[in-house]
């Protein structure tokens, strides 16, 4: 067969198989690499597989006696109306691959950056002209755009990308260079005889098979690289992890030594600084229990209670009940006594507490004419003599009772102590039928009153049994119960105070 034979067979690539051949090895390259992505999620390998692939429909349908060309015979027409548009999106397709190929962000940062967002404006661009086209059923608009807006445009740009991609240090830029260089003049020329009337399409074919060899080529020799490199990596970690044993198995026998001689002076420090601690703490202890006594004191001696048993003495005098006088007179003095006595003590024991307790009544009882009907119960498993509490600790609560529940109370006045023990625990009851919490407060509110003495000595009482029981496991717990009768109107009150002892 001569040259000319030849020629003129192989100017019909879609008689002589070469379409398919081409579209073929564009189909196996395009999945090869596609699954390749999904596996090592790498984009180079996506922007190859997407370019194979639009490629392959730009081409097949061409192909006569081909399975995939007779699939889509009675839809040719459609199918060139989207020439262009596929022609300018495996372009686009194109300069991503090769700015991922080699790298080029790495070397020209900043035109990369500026290209990426050329190429995708240029997307948004075409669908906007795709849109109108599809709408107006003409697609003159996106021929003339692509001819003589993008396709000049992106042909200047591969040849200064090329120049850039000379520049880089990238290890596969030949593989591309090459490629792209080969394909960029064939093409172009290619496309020159077409439009001038003697097509040589085959030109096309060839070059696009040659540029995705040496793609597949440069995409393995990249991976060679990649693994290398992780390789090398590898073994410069395991070396270093060897390394690193042997400097730690030395730290370590140095940092027991260390450990060992700190925690000698560690221990040494603790025990220094506990015992200073102790001391610290003993003081502030002392310092806050001399203060609540003196509160206690001052809360207990109320002036209007000595001024009110003096005076209630002074009646007795005057009215010449002699024997009266004595009696009362003998009880304040001792009742003083003990008073001032159980102010040094940091504790005393629930016998003395509750004899003075009879004896702070029996005076205050002055005012009532003996009015209040006082009683202590005792129960017989409490051994009072042994149980040990706050000196003076039920005084302000007795005192409430008396001025605030008793006092206004018309009638029978009752005022009853009982002492019982629920384990760890004395529990202490302190019951009035008083006019109750809620209308002593009104009557206060009316008077305009202050609740200050009777908040103060509460406080005063609940701070010294919370230093008193810091040393016991449990703590104690004080109740105020609101009393109520048959017809729910106020009875009076009761307060239950839990000692710990054990």
């Amino acid at each position: 067969m001569s040259v000319s034979n030849w020629i003129q067979a192989l100017s019909h690539p879609q008689e002589n198989g070469i379409v398919i051949f081409v579209s073929g090895f564009l189909l196996a390259l395009g999945l090869y690499h596609l699954l390749l992505y999904f596996q090592n999620k790498i984009p180079t390998y996506l922007y190859y597989a997407l370019y194979a692939l639009l490629v392959l429909i730009y081409t097949f349908h061409r192909a006569k006696h081909f399975i995939l060309s007779d699939l889509v015979a009675g839809h040719r027409m459609q199918i060139e109306f989207f020439y262009d548009p596929l022609k300018w999106l495996y372009s686009t397709v194109y300069m991503f691959f090769a700015l991922s190929f080699v790298d080029l962000d790495q070397y020209f940062p900043k035109f990369t950056k500026y290209l990426k967002l050329f190429l995708k404006t240029g997307l948004v661009i075409l669908g906007i002209l795709l849109l109108i086209a599809v709408i107006i059923n003409n697609k003159k608009i996106l021929d003339k755009a692509y001819n003589f807006a993008f396709l000049p445009v992106i042909f200047l740009l591969s040849l200064y990308i090329l120049y850039l991609i000379y520049l880089s240090k990238s290890p596969v830029k030949y593989y591309l260079l090459i490629g792209a260089g080969t394909y960029l003049l064939v093409t172009t020329y290619s496309h020159y005889l077409t439009y001038t009337g003697r097509p040589f399409r085959v030109l096309f074919y060839g070059a696009t098979a040659f540029e995705m060899i040496l793609f597949a080529l440069g995409l393995g020799y990249k991976q060679k690289l990649i693994n290398e490199e992780k390789n090398l990596w590898q073994e410069l970690v395991i070396k270093e992890y060897e390394k690193n044993l042997l400097i730690k198995e030395d730290l370590t026998k140095k940092l027991g030594e260390e450990v060992y001689h700190k925690m000698k002076q560690i221990d040494t420090l603790k025990r220094e600084k506990r015992i200073a601690e102790q001391k610290k703490l003993a003081l502030s202890y002392s310092k806050q229990i001399l203060q609540l006594r003196l509160q206690a004191v001052q809360a207990q001696m109320n002036p209007h209670f000595l001024f009110n048993a003096l005076n209630a003495i002074k009646n007795f005098i005057i009215k010449n009940d002699q024997k009266k006088a004595v009696t009362y007179l003998s009880k304040f003095a001792k009742l003083i006594r003990i008073v001032l006595d159980h102010a040094k003590l940091s504790e005393t024991s629930l016998h003395d507490e509750l004899e003075l307790i009879q004896l702070y009544v029996d005076v205050e009882n002055i005012r009532f004419n003996n009015g209040i009907d006082f009683k202590i119960e005792i129960d017989d498993d409490v051994f009072i003599h042994s149980v040990k509490v706050p000196p003076m600790i039920f005084q302000s609560l007795i005192e409430n009772a008396i001025w605030h529940g008793l006092a206004p109370k018309k009638g029978d006045k009752k005022l009853h102590m009982k002492i019982a023990k629920m384990y760890p625990y004395v529990k202490v009851i302190i019951e009035d039928n008083g006019i109750g919490r809620k209308k002593a407060r009104e009557i206060r509110e009316q008077k305009n009153m202050t609740l200050k003495k009777e908040s103060m000595g509460i406080k005063i009482t609940e701070e010294r049994l919370a230093v008193y029981t810091q040393a016991f496991k449990n703590k104690f717990k004080i109740d105020f119960i609101d009393l109520y009768d048959d017809q729910s109107q106020p009875a009076g009150t009761r307060v239950e105070i839990f000692i710990p002892v054990a």
